[in-house]
């Protein structure tokens, strides 16, 4: 009976082990089972914490100035000038060491290097023919300036070859100009340079004569002693001087040379009134020149003379001495020559520094000094009003202010000839006016 016990309890215990181990399996395989609900937990990480929110900041925006930057221009390092060589400012007198001085003054005071070229008015390398050949073979070198006669200007306006802008529009209409010079420079409505010097063709007189000529050229046969002029002149410029105070014209409408019957028979007249009044000189047929008609005045042959005002001031200017002190009479009428200066380079560098040179030369203080000494009157009535001849001075104010320019070149070396044979047929062959004008008009056939 106990035998039979104790194998009961062993079994017992066999099966309370058995199913402990039973029991400790099944939760195993529970714990190792995958349900699909289930999300693998994985490697274990820290949470972050997330930032707070803020508004975003965003960066002011710079604003970006729109308007093109100017191309800087270079500055002008070089100026060139070309001037007549009567102008000469390396020339042995007053008004060469004038212009010398104060050229180097603005070269200085601009920082710049001034190249100054003579040209002559005339022949193979005359100015415009210069000018021409520099523009196509060496534009580099051409002038910012050119200083040029009123019929050298035409021609160059003509061919392309000056230029004009608004600064010397401006400075041509200020108020300080006398006519001849504005119409020197000024082409189909608009300046093309700036008015410098004129020479008007005067009588002089002796200042100490009792006697005073008449003003009027058609009164000459009425003055006192007697009267020359350059009779055998080839451009005849005496009497054109004659036949346009006169109101002659030498063009048409067409622009054909013309010589109008009425003023030329007036011009004619007064040289017959010479003649008849016997208060012509017979030195008259030699004089060719205006300096041989000075000389006939200087050693008192003449007492009255007509020729270029700028004869007689380089008379006075000159170490000249033993001739009479002269005067001048004051015509209403009276033809001058015109010198202006002219910009003469395309480049807008070169026109603003020529236009400061143009503006500092014309300049009243340095021009009435300049103008003085170089002995020809200049084109502002304040430089003429500055003057220090005092005896002459007043005359010459209202001879420029009725001053006309001569016609141009091309006019008087067509009508030059004619005009001098008609003066030599009446001072030389005693013909009558009649005979003169008909062979006058015969030869502008």
């Amino acid at each position: 009976m106990k035998k039979k016990t104790h194998s009961w309890l062993r079994n017992l215990t066999l099966l309370l082990m058995a199913t402990v181990l039973l029991l400790l399996t099944g939760c195993e395989a529970i714990l190792n089972l995958d349900f699909p609900w289930e999300e693998p937990a994985g490697v274990p990480t820290k949470t972050p914490v997330l930032p707070t929110p803020t508004a975003t900041k965003f960066p002011t925006p710079i604003k970006v100035d729109q308007t093109p930057t100017p191309t800087v221009e270079p500055r002008e390092t070089r100026l060139v000038l070309w001037l007549p060589p009567e102008f000469d400012p390396n020339a042995d007198n007053d008004a060469a060491r004038l212009l010398k001085a104060r050229l180097e003054r603005f070269a200085r005071n601009n920082r710049i290097e001034l190249d100054v070229r003579l040209k002559n008015p005339s022949g193979s390398s005359n100015t415009i023919e210069s000018l021409i050949a520099t523009n196509g073979a060496a534009p580099d070198n051409l002038p910012a300036v050119t200083i040029m006669r009123r019929q050298e200007l035409e021609t160059a306006h003509t061919r392309g070859l000056v230029y004009s802008n608004d600064e010397l529009a401006a400075l041509a209409g200020s108020m300080d100009w006398y006519s001849f010079a504005r119409e020197s420079v000024s082409f189909e409505g608009q300046s093309y340079g700036l008015g410098l010097l004129g020479d008007p063709m005067v009588l002089t007189y002796q200042n100490k004569s009792e006697l005073i000529p008449e003003n009027n050229w058609f009164d000459l046969h009425l003055n006192f002693g007697r009267f020359g002029f350059a009779a055998d002149d080839s451009q005849g410029r005496f009497l054109l001087l004659l036949y346009l105070a006169a109101g002659g014209e030498t063009r048409d409408a067409q622009n054909h040379l013309i010589l109008q019957e009425e003023p030329l028979t007036q011009a004619l007249q007064v040289l017959k009134d010479l003649m008849n009044t016997r208060h012509l000189s017979n030195a008259v047929l030699e004089m060719q020149t205006p300096s041989q008609v000075w000389q006939g005045f200087a050693n008192r042959s003449l007492d009255t003379a007509a020729m270029p005002a700028s004869v007689v001031l380089k008379a006075l200017v000159s170490a000249e001495s033993g001739y009479p002190e002269p005067a001048f009479t004051q015509p209403e009428f009276t033809l001058t020559e015109s010198w202006a200066m002219a910009l003469t380079n395309p480049s807008q560098g070169q026109q603003a520094l020529g236009l400061k040179l143009m503006s500092d030369l014309t300049e009243p203080a340095f021009l009435a000094d300049w103008s003085e000494a170089l002995a020809y009157i200049p084109a502002r009535p304040t430089a003429l009003g500055a003057w220090t001849n005092l005896s002459l001075k007043p005359a010459l104010e209202k001879i420029m202010n009725v001053a006309r320019l001569y016609p141009k070149d091309e006019t008087i070396n067509s009508l030059g000839p004619i005009l001098r044979n008609a003066t030599l047929m009446i001072v030389r062959d005693d013909a009558s006016v009649e005979e003169a004008l008909e062979a006058t008009l015969e030869g502008l056939k």
